[in-house]
Protein backbone atom coordinates (compact mmCIF):
# COMPACT_ATOMS: atom_id res chain seq x y z
CA UNK A 1 0.00 0.00 0.00
CA UNK A 2 2.79 2.17 0.69
CA UNK A 3 4.67 1.51 -2.28
CA UNK A 4 1.00 2.47 -4.97
CA UNK A 5 0.83 5.59 -2.36
CA UNK A 6 4.37 6.77 -3.48
CA UNK A 7 4.03 5.84 -6.81
CA UNK A 8 0.61 7.84 -7.00
CA UNK A 9 1.98 10.85 -5.54
CA UNK A 10 4.99 11.02 -7.91
CA UNK A 11 3.20 10.40 -10.73
CA UNK A 12 1.29 13.47 -9.48
CA UNK A 13 3.79 15.88 -8.98
CA UNK A 14 4.77 14.82 -12.57
CA UNK A 15 1.45 16.06 -13.77
CA UNK A 16 1.95 18.99 -11.88
CA UNK A 17 5.38 19.66 -13.19
CA UNK A 18 4.35 19.02 -16.98
CA UNK A 19 1.16 21.39 -16.35
CA UNK A 20 3.32 23.89 -14.94
CA UNK A 21 5.99 23.89 -18.15
CA UNK A 22 2.71 24.21 -20.51
CA UNK A 23 1.11 26.76 -18.33
CA UNK A 24 4.84 28.48 -18.76
CA UNK A 25 5.00 27.59 -22.51
CA UNK A 26 1.70 29.27 -23.25
CA UNK A 27 2.61 32.58 -21.88
CA UNK A 28 5.82 32.67 -22.86
CA UNK A 29 3.40 32.04 -26.30
CA UNK A 30 1.07 34.39 -25.16
CA UNK A 31 3.88 37.41 -24.84
CA UNK A 32 5.35 36.90 -28.14
CA UNK A 33 1.98 36.56 -29.85
CA UNK A 34 1.07 39.95 -28.06
CA UNK A 35 4.80 41.45 -29.41
CA UNK A 36 4.02 40.29 -32.88
CA UNK A 37 0.98 42.36 -32.87
CA UNK A 38 2.24 45.01 -31.76
CA UNK A 39 4.68 45.11 -34.53
CA UNK A 40 2.37 44.73 -37.19
CA UNK A 41 0.24 47.54 -35.69
CA UNK A 42 3.67 49.59 -35.87
CA UNK A 43 4.58 48.73 -39.69
CA UNK A 44 0.79 49.00 -40.65
CA UNK A 45 0.98 52.75 -38.86
CA UNK A 46 4.10 53.38 -41.16
CA UNK A 47 2.77 51.62 -44.44
CA UNK A 48 0.10 54.16 -44.40
CA UNK A 49 2.53 57.28 -43.83
CA UNK A 50 4.32 55.74 -46.57
CA UNK A 51 1.56 55.38 -48.86
CA UNK A 52 0.47 58.90 -48.30
CA UNK A 53 4.01 60.06 -48.82
CA UNK A 54 3.81 58.24 -52.28
CA UNK A 55 0.80 59.71 -53.07
CA UNK A 56 1.99 63.60 -52.92
CA UNK A 57 5.25 62.68 -54.37
CA UNK A 58 3.57 61.30 -57.50
CA UNK A 59 1.14 63.88 -57.47
CA UNK A 60 0.76 65.71 -60.99
CA UNK A 61 1.03 68.89 -59.32
CA UNK A 62 3.90 67.92 -57.28
CA UNK A 63 5.76 66.60 -60.35
CA UNK A 64 4.95 70.41 -62.11
CA UNK A 65 6.12 71.92 -59.30
CA UNK A 66 9.52 69.79 -58.68
CA UNK A 67 10.19 70.26 -62.76
CA UNK A 68 9.77 74.08 -62.95
CA UNK A 69 11.24 75.05 -59.75
CA UNK A 70 14.43 72.79 -59.39
CA UNK A 71 14.54 72.04 -63.23
CA UNK A 72 13.83 75.57 -64.16
CA UNK A 73 11.61 74.03 -66.86
CA UNK A 74 8.85 75.79 -68.63
CA UNK A 75 5.54 74.72 -70.16
CA UNK A 76 5.62 74.53 -73.78
CA UNK A 77 3.26 77.79 -75.44
CA UNK A 78 3.18 76.35 -78.79
CA UNK A 79 4.28 72.74 -79.97
CA UNK A 80 6.06 72.23 -83.20
CA UNK A 81 6.47 69.20 -85.39
CA UNK A 82 9.90 68.87 -87.76
CA UNK A 83 9.60 66.86 -90.78
CA UNK A 84 12.98 64.82 -91.11
CA UNK A 85 13.21 62.93 -94.32
CA UNK A 86 16.12 60.17 -94.33
CA UNK A 87 18.93 60.22 -96.22
CA UNK A 88 18.36 57.70 -99.73
CA UNK A 89 15.86 55.95 -98.09
CA UNK A 90 17.24 53.94 -95.67
CA UNK A 91 14.63 54.05 -93.37
CA UNK A 92 11.55 53.45 -95.47
CA UNK A 93 8.90 51.31 -94.40
CA UNK A 94 9.92 48.40 -97.15
CA UNK A 95 13.11 48.46 -95.54
CA UNK A 96 12.10 47.59 -91.78
CA UNK A 97 11.56 43.77 -91.73
CA UNK A 98 9.63 43.12 -88.27
CA UNK A 99 8.23 45.09 -85.68
CA UNK A 100 10.34 45.52 -82.26
CA UNK A 101 9.01 43.15 -79.68
CA UNK A 102 9.73 42.65 -75.67
CA UNK A 103 11.71 45.18 -73.71
CA UNK A 104 13.13 47.35 -76.79
CA UNK A 105 9.77 48.19 -77.73
CA UNK A 106 9.52 50.41 -74.45
CA UNK A 107 12.92 51.92 -75.59
CA UNK A 108 12.48 51.75 -79.38
CA UNK A 109 12.32 55.79 -79.44
CA UNK A 110 15.84 56.12 -78.20
CA UNK A 111 17.49 53.55 -80.08
CA UNK A 112 15.59 54.59 -83.27
CA UNK A 113 13.97 51.65 -83.73
CA UNK A 114 10.32 51.33 -84.73
CA UNK A 115 6.98 50.24 -86.73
Amino acid sequence: MRKNFMTGVVFGLLVLLALGALRYEAGRLAYRLDSLNRAIGRYSMEETALRQEFSGLVAPIRIYSYCKEQLGMEKVRVAETILVRPRDGALTAESVSEPVRGWRARVAWILGEGN
